[in-house]
C-alpha cells in the first residue's frame, strides 16, 4: 500500500500546511474564510486539500444564509470535522502540561485509532533539548538515523521509543509515550526540562521514526539506518571481508566501543559539525593501516615504485584508492572515493575557520559533493555520510561478487 503522504506525481513525501481559503457566493457577495489543511509537495508544487471538496462546499452552503453581505470571518476547523471534536484536549495527558495540536492526531495519516485516545498525537520539542543531555557526563545522545534518536543514561536508553526528527529539524515524541515516560516521580526533573523545550506543532513528522512505527507497507516498517550508525557498521563489515581475503586488517577501530566516544552533530552549528567531521576523518582516514595496505597492494602485483611519488611513500588515503582500483578492480575509483578526500580536506579546513580563504575552499568541497554553495554545514555533513555509505556498500557488493 502506498503511503498517503507520498506525492502521486513525484514520489516525494508531502508536508501538511494550513492555508486560509475564502468561501463565497459571488451573486450576493457573501463569504467567509477558514484555515484548512493541505498536502503540499515541495518537490513539484502539487497541492491537495486534506478535506474532500464536497464536504467543504456542503458546509459553505449551510453557513452562507446566516452571514451578512460582504462579511468574512475565520471559521474553526472543528466545524468541518463535524463528527470529531478536533480541538479537544486529551484529558488523560493533561497533567503533562505540554502544548500540542489535537488536529494532528486526526489529519496526519496513521495516527488516529478506534479508541480515539490521542496516544499518537505528536508533541514537538526544540533540538536544543538534546544539548544538555549530550554535554552531561552521565548522559549521551545517540542517533539511529538522521531522523531518529534516543537519550542514554550511563549506557542505557532513557526512553523505550526515543524521538523522531522531522524535516524542519524539530524533535517529536508521541503524547502517550510521554505519559509513560514521565509516570515515575523520579522523572519529574526531566519533565520540567522537556516542558521548557516544548514548541508549537509544525504538523510535520515524516521520518524513519514515524514510518517504521506507523507502516503502510513493508518498506515503511523495515527502515535501514542512513547515518553514521550504518556507516560504522559497513566499515566494520568491509574490514572483516578484506581481512578474510588478504589476511590483513586495514583499519583499527573497535566498533563496539566507538559510539561510547563518538558524538553526532545536533544543531546547525559549525563547531559541532566540524568536530564530528574530525572524528570521522580519524576513524576512516587516519586509522587506515598503511603497512597492511602496502602488503596487499604488493601481493596483487604493484611494485614498491608504484607506492611512491617523487621518491616518497604515498599516504594511507592514496593507498586505499589503489586498493579499490587494483585489489578490488573498481573502474570508477576516482568518483566513489571522493567523499573520503573531501572529508580529509574539511579536516584540514577546521584549523582555518576564520581565514579569508575558508569560504572559497569550503565551497570547493561542496561542489565536489554535488552541493550548491548555499548548502548548510549539516547538509554537507549528511551528504558526506550518505556518499561514504554508498562507497562502502559498493565495495562490499563488489567484494561479494
Amino acid at each position: 500500500m502506498k503511503h498517503p503522504l507520498i506525492c502521486s506525481s513525484c514520489e516525494y513525501y508531502r508536508y501538511i500546511e494550513y492555508t486560509r481559503i475564502k468561501l463565497h457566493d459571488p451573486e450576493n457577495k457573501k463569504g467567509f474564510q477558514i484555515k484548512t489543511p493541505y498536502f503540499v509537495c515541495k518537490e513539484c508544487g502539487e497541492r491537495e486539500s486534506v478535506l474532500p471538496r464536497h464536504k467543504i462546499m456542503k458546509f459553505r452552503d449551510e453557513i452562507l444564509p446566516s452571514i451578512y453581505g460582504g462579511e468574512f470571518f475565520d471559521m474553526p476547523l472543528k466545524y468541518i470535522f463535524s463528527e470529531l471534536d478536533t480541538e479537544k484536549r486529551f484529558k488523560q495527558f493533561e497533567h503533562l502540561e505540554f502544548q500540542y495540536d489535537p488536529q494532528d492526531y486526526y489529519i496526519i495519516p496513521g495516527l488516529s485509532r478506534p479508541e480515539d485516545d490521542g496516544y499518537l498525537t505528536p508533541v514537538f520539542f526544540d533540538k536544543d533539548l538534546l544539548l544538555y543531555y549530550n554535554g552531561h557526563p552521565n548522559y549521551s545522545v545517540k542517533f539511529t538515523s538522521f531522523s531518529s534518536c534516543n537519550i542514554y543514561i550511563k549506557g542505557k536508553s532513557m526512553f523505550e521509543w526515543g524521538f523522531g526528527i522531522n524535516r524542519y529539524g524539530n524533535l517529536f515524541k508521541w503524547l502517550g509515550d510521554l505519559g509513560a515516560d514521565f509516570e515515575n516521580e523520579s522523572m519529574q526533573s526531566h519533565l520540567k526540562r522537556f516542558q521548557a523545550s516544548n514548541i508549537p506543532s509544525d504538523h510535520e513528522i515524516v521520518s524513519k521514526f514515524y514510518l517504521s512505527q506507523n507502516p503502510f507497507s513493508p518498506r515503511d516498517a523495515f527502515q535501514d539506518s542512513d547515518n553514521e550508525l550504518e556507516l560504522f557498521s559497513l566499515m566494520n563489515k568491509f574490514n572483516n571481508e578484506i581481512a578474510k581475503k588478504f589476511g590483513f586488517e586495514i583499519t583499527k577501530v573497535d566498533i563496539e566501543k566507538l559510539f561510547d566516544y563518538y558524538k553526532s552533530p545536533i544543531m546547525e552549528e559549525r563547531e559541532q559539525v566540524f568536530s564530528s567531521i574530525l572524528s570521522l576523518n580519524k576513524y576512516f582516514v587516519e586509522n587506515l593501516q598503511e603497512q597492511s595496505l602496502r602488503e596487499i597492494l604488493l601481493r596483487v602485483g604493484l611494485t614498491s615504485q608504484d607506492l611512491q611519488k617523487d621518491g616518497k611513500k604515498i599516504g594511507s588515503l592514496r593507498l586505499f584508492t589503489l586498493l579499490i582500483k587494483y585489489a578490488l578492480k573498481n573502474d570508477n575509483t576516482d568518483e566513489i572515493i571522493t567523499p573520503l578526500f573531501v572529508l580529509n580536506d574539511l579536516r584540514q579546513l577546521h584549523g582555518h575557520l576564520s581565514d579569508n580563504s575558508f569560504e572559497k575552499r569550503y565551497n570547493s568541497c561542496k561542489a565536489k559533493l554535488g552541493l550548491a554553495s548555499v548548502a548548510t554545514d549539516l547538509e554537507v555533513f549528511k551528504e558526506i555520510v550518505s556518499k561514504m555509505i554508498l562507497l562502502y556498500k559498493t565495495l562490499i557488493d563488489e567484494k561479494s561478487s
